[in-house]
């Protein structure tokens, strides 16, 4: 009987409520994402957003450093898998960046600002997410850009 072996899926009304804890392996004080701000469910692109504090890991003299930037596009990868997972009920993954080519940063956010990051998969296969990230300042500058494999 088919209608047994589907399984219904989550569903949510606004993704931005949702508890990124939830769909991250992370944890405080190294969670580089605040929410989860877009799913597209045909392209599996994602975008987070996070407020740079004004104090905390991975910041330099008040700015979020290359290191805070490469982990805020890394977590924003695991927020596509993990939203993904969660919708199916299923637990949440670690993951490990696998590569980074072609990574520029133009500026570095400063305390106080806030950056959306963009995920466009290109690829997937046997755990393996080949993507490019583009980091923007909410007045849209472009702050970082890469292209990443993540395994999981």
């Amino acid at each position: 009987m088919i209608s047994g072996i589907l399984k219904a899926m989550r569903t949510i009304d606004d993704i931005t409520t949702l508890d990124v804890s939830e769909i991250l392996p992370h944890r405080p004080p190294f969670i580089l994402i605040d929410r989860l701000i877009h799913y597209d469910s045909h392209t599996t692109c994602v975008k987070t957003s996070y407020a740079v504090p004004a104090c905390g890991i991975m910041l330099e003299d008040g700015r979020l450093s290359t290191g805070g930037l490469i982990e805020n596009i890394a977590q924003s990868c695991a927020a596509r898998i993990g939203f993904y997972d969660w919708l199916h009920e299923r637990p949440v993954k670690a993951g490990v960046i696998g590569s980074i080519k072609g990574f520029k940063a133009f500026s570095h956010p400063e305390s106080g600002q806030t950056i959306i990051t963009s995920i466009t998969p290109k690829a997937e296969a046997l755990g393996v997410l080949m993507a490019d990230a583009q980091v923007f300042l909410e007045t849209g500058e472009l702050v970082a850009e890469c292209s990443l494999k993540v395994a999981v």
